[in-house]
């Protein structure tokens, strides 16, 4: 990769790993989809009046709303606002590595190696030493919600991958339109007292949404479709190594969670287990040499 693309991946990587604080902190004080759904409002407009629309690309664009809008940033915020802590959805959202290889491999032949597929195994193996531990046994609904997650995402990312026709800027605004019209409709089905809750005086809740508009969505996003649209899946991804590290590290000296053996030790097996998964070698196909 250019120099410049790997401090791209990792400034992506800081904006996502400090905004695991932030959306704790919003899911724990506002009805989760109706910040997700204002949250999206916001990135809608900020850039849809800088980018055309996607004529013909309406409906993709719309199903990848639903995979990543929604089924991503819904399943994950209702987890986080059930009581997965930060550093604990930190170390889960590594899932998406091994599960977004797997889904490259069934559906665009972006075939792993065995060593790949030895990481994808060691990194599930550390979720499951982590959600072993005992103080999750009450919460383990809720932890198999951002893993539900976790595979949204993946699926999104296919969906990206082969959404080529469209500027990374547009995709996201467009998904953030359709994102925000599915989450407010639900938010207003299943949630209630929004708008008591949005318009209490907390700076942290307002500055929350703020980071997840500007940081965690426009900005890291943008990166994020800019990088996968030169570069292989598998080797993007590896960049997301970062973002558990700096998740853990800011749930516990901003939130003051607390880091036990179990979370240390789940979290060290997943990392070396996307770590394999990043770094294996690509097995050569019939038009790439190995």
């Amino acid at each position: 990769m250019k120099p410049w693309h790997i401090l791209l991946a990792t400034t992506m990587a800081l904006l996502w790993g400090f905004g695991f604080v932030t959306s704790k902190y919003a899911a724990g004080h506002m009805p989760p989809l109706f910040f997700l759904a204002l949250r999206f409002i916001a990135v809608s407009l900020l850039l849809v009046w800088f980018v055309r629309v996607p004529r013909g690309q309406l409906l993709p664009v719309m199903l990848f709303a639903c995979s990543m809008g929604a089924g991503h940033f819904g399943l994950f915020y209702i987890a986080l606002d059930m009581g997965v802590e930060a550093s604990t959805a930190a170390i889960i959202w590594q899932t998406q590595v091994p599960m977004t290889v797997l889904l490259a491999a069934l559906l665009l032949n972006d075939r792993p190696s065995w060593v790949g597929i030895l990481g994808i195994v060691v990194a599930f193996g550390g979720v499951f030493v982590l959600v072993g531990e005992p103080r999750h046994f009450g919460n383990l609904f809720a932890i198999g919600l951002a893993l539900a997650s976790c595979v949204a995402w993946a699926v999104a990312n296919i969906q990206a991958k082969k959404l080529t026709s469209v500027a990374p800027l547009a995709l996201n605004a467009w998904m953030s339109v359709f994102s925000a019209i599915i989450l407010l409709a639900c938010s207003l089905i299943l949630e209630s007292d929004q708008l008591a809750r949005y318009w209490v005086p907390d700076w942290r809740l307002h500055g929350s949404l703020a980071y997840q508009v500007v940081a965690s969505t426009v900005m890291a996003y943008w990166i994020w479709y800019f990088l996968l649209r030169r570069y292989p899946v598998s080797q993007i991804t590896g960049f997301m190594l970062l973002v558990p590290f700096f998740g853990v590290l800011s749930g516990i000296f901003a939130l003051g969670e607390p880091i036990t053996w179990p979370t240390a030790l789940g979290g060290a097996i997943t990392l070396t287990g996307v770590s394999l998964i990043i770094f294996a070698k690509r097995p050569a196909t019939a038009d790439q040499p190995s």
